[in-house]
């Protein structure tokens, strides 16, 4: 029974963002759009349901097929696949009236790419089935080569036919070579193998011959599934003719599956292949011709099928029991940087050095010799022409169908950039809430964390008198006081929709607005995270004996930056940097003790919503000319976002 697919495997989550972000002005100036699979996964864009009301649209979707609108500014769209819906477009503002125009448009083109992701995923399967089908058809034709006894190889013929298509019962059944009936009149057959023979004796093997020697007048296979003997009930059979060039040698009959189902014509075309290597087999006078061109045929077919795999996107490397590496595909070649020319039936020791300080000689004699399977084991090894990468190998012995070792299997996957990225993800732990972390894409270039231009409000905050503070007072009382100020500055700052950026030594640096944690109204985020700081400071006063009552001067400007990461591959930080940065921190060393000084860039973001007052410019250092600047005084009446 095939698994019902499912649309996050058929369409990736780029695509699904692109073509709505494309469509929705289509649909209305003020659309919002979203993909949702049947498991109520969100693969894209922007509409948030509750559960509720997201499960009642799917419930209406999936069991009217067609478009849904249970109000003017929602409306959702049924995904279907091979006339099954696999997900729903949700639709919420204020929808156009062409609605049934457009929207239809997005649809097929999702419908579409699916489609055709679906119909690439059947092709890949059905070649993988065919590539197994002929590896073992291949086995087969090797071991049957190797037997030269009758008796052997139809035993062999007919254990073989059961396996391949799931048989209970069966007889591989031969024309007497001494008969002198013509094809078109009676025809005497010996049973020369069987499986559980008195169920193929009386009356049952009667009827079954008769089948046999219909197939052997015809030559072609049958597939009987409605046999049924008096007394024994339903009995499926399927019966190929054991033909050798012109002759019929006999036949291989098959009753009964495992699984009780019919006989398909998928046996049917399995057990003809079996058949025709078996007719070769039992035809020993011409065996060797006969069998080695099969072979070669079949071994043809199965040089092509490995090409197909050779080209997958992993790296395959397979040794045989000494050690000598026997496959290197292309993706091994490209991830390791070296030829298969340079690395066949070479030691892997050898032809791999740069790999021996790694675990993976280890793992490879631990399978070799325990049939141990290893499976994503990392390692970071230096590559001769690509420098330190990180790999992730799977391994397992490599067996032939009779479970004869032959050696290692090494799948090999370069994951370096989801190392890279996994580094970069933990960085950005170290700025953002887990709640905003769990929602970042799984891509973080769309971040672009290694710098894009925007205009952020910087904040300074440094901690007034501590320098003398932390001379007077053990090393253990001023960690707990400054973290006791720092976690006060912490909380403003994400409260008021900002990440801290760094602290440096009593210092604090926090930024708004930037690609990790985008907020419009950014300048007076900053302003209010200020002025709140500044009432926690006092009702910590409040709490604390004078000794530990500092208060912080705090500096704030709007502008450009850069905001991203920034140093040495072994040490990144995300900072921002520019002229506004500056600004923010010369404004912080000329505040007082309690006293915020904003910068007229920011005052003019912020002037209706808050109390201030103007101060002398100063000339800050590095700067030619006078700033203005404005002390923040407190807030308009009203705009206090904490009450």
């Amino acid at each position: 029974m095939k698994r019902k697919p499912r649309l996050s495997r058929l369409l990736d989550r780029q695509t699904i963002s692109t073509l709505l972000a494309g469509y929705a002005p289509l649909l209305g100036s003020a659309v919002s759009l979203s993909l949702v699979d049947a498991r109520g996964r969100r693969l894209g864009g922007q509409v948030e349901l509750d559960e509720t009301e997201q499960a009642q649209l799917w419930e209406r979707v999936c069991q009217h097929k067609a478009f849904i609108a249970p109000t003017r500014d929602a409306a959702a769209w049924p995904i279907t696949i091979a006339g099954q819906v696999l997900g729903m477009l949700l639709m919420t503002g204020k929808l156009s009236d062409d609605l049934d125009v457009s929207a239809p448009v997005l649809v097929f083109s999702l419908e579409t790419l699916a489609t055709q992701a679906a119909a690439k995923r059947a092709i890949a399967q059905e070649t993988l089935d065919r590539y197994r089908e002929i590896n073992v058809l291949y086995d087969i034709g090797e071991t049957l080569g190797a037997c030269v006894e009758l008796d052997e190889v139809c035993r062999l013929v007919l254990d073989e036919s059961m396996k391949l298509t799931d048989s209970l019962r069966g007889g591989v059944m031969l024309v007497d070579p001494n008969s002198t009936e013509t094809l078109l009149g009676p025809v005497n057959l010996t049973l020369a193998a069987s499986v559980s023979p008195d169920r193929l004796s009386g009356s049952v093997l009667e009827q079954a011959l008769f089948i046999a020697t219909q197939v052997i007048h015809e030559g072609k296979p049958q597939i009987v599934n409605d046999f049924q003997p008096e007394g024994l009930g339903r009995m499926p059979i399927v019966c190929a003719p054991l033909r050798f060039q012109e002759n019929t040698l006999g036949v291989i009959l098959l009753v009964e599956k495992t699984n009780q189902g019919d006989f398909t014509a998928a046996d049917e075309k399995l057990l003809l292949a079996l058949a025709a290597q078996a007719a070769g087999a039992i035809e020993n006078a011409r065996l060797f011709e006969s069998l080695k061109k099969q072979r070669d045929e079949i071994a043809t077919m199965k040089n092509y099928m490995d090409d197909i795999f050779a080209s997958i996107a992993s790296g395959v490397v397979t040794t045989d029991m000494d050690g000598n590496i026997t496959t290197f595909n292309q993706a091994a070649e490209s991830i390791l940087g070296l030829t298969s020319r340079a690395v066949l039936n070479r030691p892997y020791q050898q032809a791999l050095a740069f790999l021996n300080d790694t675990a993976l000689p280890a793992l490879i004699d631990d399978v070799r010799k325990h049939d141990r399977i290893y499976i994503d084991q990392e390692i970071a090894p230096c590559l001769p022409m690509r420098g330190q990468v990180y790999l992730s190998m799977s391994l397992a012995r490599l067996q032939s169908s009779s479970q004869e070792p032959l050696g290692v299997t090494i799948v090999v996957d370069d994951v370096t950039e989801a190392k890279r990225f996994e580094r970069e993800r933990r960085m950005v732990r170290r700025y953002l809430p887990p709640e905003l972390v769990d929602s970042l894409p799984d891509n973080l270039e769309e971040l672009k964390l290694r710098g894009e231009r925007q205009v952020i409000t910087t904040l300074f905050a440094d901690i007034r008198g501590f320098t003398s503070f932390s001379e007077e007072q053990s090393p253990e009382t001023v960690v707990e006081v400054i973290n006791n100020y720092f976690a006060l500055a912490e909380q403003a700052v994400r409260q008021r929709h900002g990440i801290i950026d760094k602290y440096l030594g009593d210092a604090v640096m926090a930024v708004f607005n930037t690609p990790l944690l985008e907020t419009q109204d950014h300048a007076w985020d900053a302003v209010t995270a200020a002025w709140e700081l500044k009432r926690a400071i006092k009702r910590y006063h409040d709490e604390v004996g004078p000794t530990w009552r500092m208060n912080f001067g705090i500096g704030i400007c709007t502008g450009e930056a850069v905001v991203g990461n920034v140093g040495a591959i072994d040490h990144i930080e995300y900072t921002a940097i520019g002229d506004a940065v500056n600004v923010a921190k010369r404004l912080q060393e000329n505040a007082a003790a309690g006293q915020i000084i904003i910068s007229r860039s920011t005052w003019e973001q912020v002037q209706t919503r808050v109390r201030a007052k103007p101060l002398t410019p100063v000339t800050l250092k590095g700067r030619r000319t006078a700033t203005e600047i404005f002390e923040l005084v407190g807030l308009a009446p009203g705009q206090d976002p904490s009450s």
